[in-house]
């Protein structure tokens, strides 16, 4: 349940921020929603060890 609650999280921050025009490509985004997972996925495996 954490982890859904997480990823719900970096989505919706995701989609607020290209409301907002932070992205002015679909490729920004993609390479900022592969940074958030690559960063969550350590967080986790920190966390789980």
């Amino acid at each position: 349940m954490v982890e859904q609650e997480r990823y719900k999280n970096m989505l919706k921050r995701m989609i607020d921020e290209t409301e907002n025009f932070k992205f002015q490509s679909s490729e920004e985004l993609i390479q900022a929603l592969i940074q958030e997972l690559t960063n969550g996925k350590t967080n986790t495996n920190k966390v789980s060890n």
